[in-house]
């Protein structure tokens, strides 16, 4: 190091060079390089402890039936709604009901002022007595055929007014169908109601309705309604509370509309069995009617979801002959009834419905892991002869259909016997494994029993 100019160091010539780019961007180049590898290397030790094989184990030979399934994921909705509406005009008396009411079949949810409506009846009758009292008057008095049938004519108009009276007296009533729950009531006392028409009315007062909604009732089906004079029932989808004056649904009863792909409709047949599982993701990938294994612990493992969801089981009750397409995926509906604990199904709430095709008898079960697939496609497994793992022969097997890590066994092997199963991951802990890609495919099934 020497002086420079006005007592100044000047700074070494090689130290100069040392901090030439040419020279200090290799140099941190291969730091970077140097510290990224010490870091990868360091997590991946931390991934292999964690994700580190446990030794293999023991396991058990079982029995147990396998379900053929075939599953869909769905929005749930009432079984039945029922929109009721005035078919009278007047004046609204008594509203007896508020949403979220229960209700019984046969109640009388609201009703008009009668009294004009009574009396149209009375009158109907008298001008029906009189028609036909003049056609018996004028048959006994030997009249000619022309008044005859005018006398005739007069009667049939008489009864018809009757009968339309009638209609609108009944009409003065809303009563419900079927036992449920008040969805929405959309009618207040005192209020004026014009008639527009046979089915429906209108509000010619200032009343708009109350307004009150527990809930979107979802698509319904068809009541009887639509054969009891003075009301009209509503079918289709229903979720405004507007569809009607009162609007009641069915309570603990639902259905889900699922989309069946093509490839499996045809193993769906009405009055086949179906689990129901509440599932809080909206997204249906891996349940678009793809046949699969179906138990909570399996889709715990592979979708994330709660192995405690609520669960319950239907039937299925419409099966679609017309096919759907989106983005060129062709799929048919079927309908899934079930009954369920109101407090853990709601109306919009998403499922996956596991409609079980066929069931086997008892047959031979054993881990997936437990069975070695050789290269010939022959399967065996390790049988130990003493009752430790220190002392096994390999055996071969026959096998069949797997199940949420279950594989069935047709021969090789018995009930009681023990066999080695290769060692889970540590991080997968005791859940089940799928196991069926090792297998090829067919239909997944679920597994009941053991």
């Amino acid at each position: 190091m020497t002086a420079g100019p006005a007592g100044s160091i000047e700074t070494p010539s090689w130290w100069r060079r040392l901090l030439h780019p040419f020279v200090i961007m290799p140099v941190v180049a291969l730091l970077a390089v140097g510290i990224w590898w010490f870091g990868f290397h360091s997590s991946g030790s931390s991934r292999s402890a964690s994700g580190s094989i446990v030794a293999p184990q023991l396991v058990a030979v079982t029995s147990g039936t396998l379900n053929s399934t075939v599953s869909a994921q769905g929005t749930i909705a009432a079984l039945a709604t029922d929109a009721l509406s005035f078919t009278a005009s007047g004046k609204v008396t008594a509203v007896n009901v508020k949403a979220g009411d229960k209700v019984t079949t046969g109640q009388v949810l609201a009703s008009l002022d009668s009294a004009s409506l009574q009396a149209s009846v009375s009158s109907a009758q008298a001008s029906l007595a009189q028609a036909q009292a003049k056609l018996s008057d004028d048959t006994d008095a030997g009249a000619s055929s022309q008044q005859l049938a005018a006398d005739a004519a007069s009667v049939t108009t008489a009864s018809d007014s009757l009968t339309n009276a009638t209609t609108a007296l009944g009409g003065a009533s809303l009563i419900a169908d079927f036992d449920g729950v008040v969805a929405s009531v959309n009618i207040t006392v005192g209020q004026q109601l014009g008639s527009s028409g046979a089915g429906a009315t209108s509000v010619s007062g200032s009343g708009s309705g109350s307004g009150n909604s527990s809930a979107n009732v979802g698509t319904g089906t068809a009541t009887s309604n639509q054969g009891r004079a003075g009301a009209t029932a509503t079918t289709g989808t229903s979720t405004t509370s507007s569809s009607g004056q009162i609007n009641v649904t069915t309570s603990g009863i639902y259905k889900v509309d699922l989309a069946v792909s093509s490839a499996d409709i045809s193993k769906i047949a009405l009055g086949q069995a179906a689990t129901l599982t509440v599932t809080t993701t909206s997204s249906s990938s891996g349940f678009g009617g793809r046949t699969q294994a179906t138990t909570n612990t399996t889709r715990a493992a592979t979708s994330g979801q709660t192995t405690s969801a609520a669960t319950a089981q239907g039937t299925v009750t419409a099966v679609g002959a017309v096919a759907s397409a989106s983005s060129g995926v062709a799929t048919f509906p079927v309908t899934v009834a079930f009954k369920a604990d109101p407090t853990q199904f709601f109306v919009g709430g998403s499922v996956i419905a596991d409609i079980v095709t066929s069931t086997t008898g008892t047959v031979v079960l054993v881990p997936v892991r437990a069975i070695t697939t050789a290269q010939d496609g022959t399967r065996t497994a390790e049988l130990s002869t003493d009752g430790t793992i220190n002392h096994t022969k390999t055996v071969t097997v026959t096998t069949g259909t797997t199940s949420n890590g279950m594989i069935e066994i047709k021969s090789g092997l018995q009930v009681g016997d023990k066999v080695v199963a290769a060692g889970l991951s540590a991080s997968s802990g005791s859940g089940a494994s799928t196991g069926t890609g090792s297998f090829g495919g067919g239909t997944s099934q679920s597994r009941t029993g053991q």
